[in-house]
């Protein structure tokens, strides 16, 4: 159970002045303490006034001078650098406005000169394309004359070792020709031939002249003339077969050889027998078999 305290009686308040001179009132008053107590001095501390002398000012002003004018010189120097750093600058500033525009330039010129390669390149492809489809059409009329003189083959013969005169004529080859006929049995009316020619080039060595080419009218006059000479030559001896002496040529007497014409005569181009090899194969009964050598055809370039 809590205590029950008792409030305190009323007192009267009483009313108070206030002094008007606080300073007399304090230094009469005994219960102010009106002592004053100064700090101690330190023993590091001058013990008067600092007397300098004229000369002192004199040497410090000295000293003042002095390092102001090195202050001075210092900032003249740097001022300088300064100055001459902004030269440099704006000389290096050119510098770069200049290999700017260089390097514009280089750069147009090089534009145009892509611009002008691929043009270039452009041509080359061209005259590539051109130059193939010239090459083909070549290849296609070579074919062509190929053929029309394969289709004349099959009407002529070829004659080798005729001498050959400096005043031969297409009449005395025809004569010789006719005379040939003559000789086997088969004679030739000149209008049979249709043409007669000596092979272009060179010839082969100094007795071996150029063969003849010779065109008959028609097939059938090649493979009887063909047969009378083969018919000829197996009834003669080796001595009376068909040579120079028997055709009436004059000169020393040598052996005239008359067979199929195999050379086409196309810019340069000639188709020449080559005879292949014997081969010898062996069958499954151990025995060897012999195949007989054929002829292939080969065309061959002479530029």
């Amino acid at each position: 159970m809590a205590t029950a305290q008792r409030t305190p009686p009323k007192t009267p308040i009483s009313q108070t002045q206030s002094e008007p001179d606080i300073n007399s009132a304090v230094e009469m008053s005994e219960y102010v303490n009106v002592s004053r107590s100064k700090r101690r001095r330190n023993g590091t501390s001058p013990q008067g006034g600092t007397n300098l002398s004229l000369q002192d000012v004199q040497i410090n002003n000295q000293d003042i001078s002095r390092t102001l004018a090195e202050q001075t010189s210092l900032m003249t120097k740097l001022l300088a650098d300064i100055g001459e750093i902004k030269s440099q600058n704006n000389q290096i500033k050119a510098s770069n406005a200049q290999i700017r525009e260089t390097n514009e330039e280089i750069i147009q010129s090089m534009s145009f000169m892509n611009k002008q390669f691929e043009d270039m390149k452009k041509e080359i492809e061209d005259l590539r394309k051109d130059r193939q489809l010239q090459q083909n059409y070549i290849e296609q009329l070579e074919k062509k004359i190929l053929d029309m003189q394969h289709m004349s083959r099959s009407s002529g013969i070829e004659i080798r070792n005729i001498p050959q005169d400096n005043n031969e004529t297409t009449s005395t080859l025809i004569k010789t020709v006719c005379k040939i006929g003559e000789i086997v049995g088969l004679p030739i009316p000149e209008s049979n031939i249709r043409d007669i020619y000596r092979l272009p080039g060179k010839s082969t060595g100094p007795t071996i002249p150029r063969p003849i080419i010779a065109q008959f009218s028609t097939v059938q006059t090649k493979q009887s003339l063909l047969s009378a000479v083969r018919s000829y030559n197996k009834e003669q001896r080796k001595e009376a077969k068909i040579n120079t002496g028997v055709i009436g040529l004059p000169g020393k007497t040598q052996p005239v050889y008359i067979a199929n014409n195999y050379h086409l005569v196309s810019r340069n181009y000639f188709i020449r027998p080559v005879s292949l090899p014997r081969i010898n194969l062996t069958n499954s009964a151990g025995s060897p078999t012999a195949i007989s050598s054929c002829v292939k055809l080969r065309v061959t370039n002479k530029y």
